[in-house]
């Protein structure tokens, strides 16, 4: 277990360092939100639920994600070799959904209602480009911890993050004879996971459709699944359990769609 805090405490510092690295790009560069960096801002809401059980916490709130591109930063557009990577950090931020529970036996003051869901990482892909469509493959390096009221994933016994290793599939389209980056694009991850919940399952579909003249802006949908050992940290003597985690996200995305 230490050894993992080590790690997610170590990717945190790399994820910080990249994007202090790229805010100074951009404070010099107009073309630096564009060329460097991508931006989600939307509306979430995420539901976490004990396995076999319909009764769960809901939270609504506000999508927030930053990536900070590496090697897709100084990739050759022109190549049909191409890749898209990120160092990512994202946030969703909100409030319980319905009334939160009071005190009661074995339990402590009135349930919070703040929630949130964070995710952070690196992803990879490499794949072939032309100007019609893209495919690209790869993997997503990913942690994740989350709340709603007073469920929480992963179990307060547990690492201080959920790990997952999600395969990533791209899928691109143009929409476009004269704008190369109007593309239309679908992205699935998926990690079946381990036994024990070392490695979390994972599942997510986002879907994005360019609604600006240039290809800088989209229209961003995405759901997703994740599995792993929660609690209910409103009770004191609450023992781990599976949780099931689902996640909604609508809004709006800016970036390059070539890299």
């Amino acid at each position: 277990m230490k050894t993992v805090k080590k790690l997610s405490i170590t990717i945190v510092l790399i994820n910080l360092t990249a994007f202090c690295w790229a805010q100074e790009y951009i404070y010099l560069s107009r073309e630096g939100i564009r060329d460097v960096m991508r931006v989600n801002i939307g509306y979430s809401n995420w539901t976490l639920t004990p396995k076999d059980s319909n009764s769960g916490h809901s939270a609504n709130g506000i999508h927030l994600s930053n990536e900070v591109k590496i090697v897709s930063a100084l990739w050759d557009k022109k190549s049909a070799f191409t890749v898209h990577d990120a160092f990512y950090f994202d946030i969703n931020l909100g409030l319980l959904q319905g009334d939160a529970r009071k005190p009661t036996a074995g339990a402590s003051d009135k349930e919070k209602t703040f929630s949130m869901n964070t995710n952070f990482g690196y992803l990879l892909l490499a794949g072939y480009r032309n100007k019609k469509w893209g495919a690209l493959a790869g993997l997503d390096f990913r942690w994740q911890t989350c709340t709603a009221g007073g469920f929480g994933t992963p179990n307060l016994d547990g690492d201080l993050f959920n790990f997952t290793r999600p395969f990533v599939v791209r899928g691109e389209y143009c929409i476009s004879e004269s704008v190369a980056d109007k593309r239309a694009i679908g992205t699935i991850w998926y990690d079946s996971g381990t036994n024990d919940y070392s490695r979390a399952t994972y599942f997510s579909f986002r879907g994005e459709y360019p609604i600006g003249s240039q290809g800088r802006w989209w229209l961003l949908g995405q759901y997703t699944f994740m599995q792993s050992i929660g609690d209910d940290k409103f009770y004191s003597g609450s023992a781990p359990f599976v949780t099931n985690m689902n996640q909604f996200i609508i809004g709006f995305r800016i970036q390059n769609a070539l890299l």
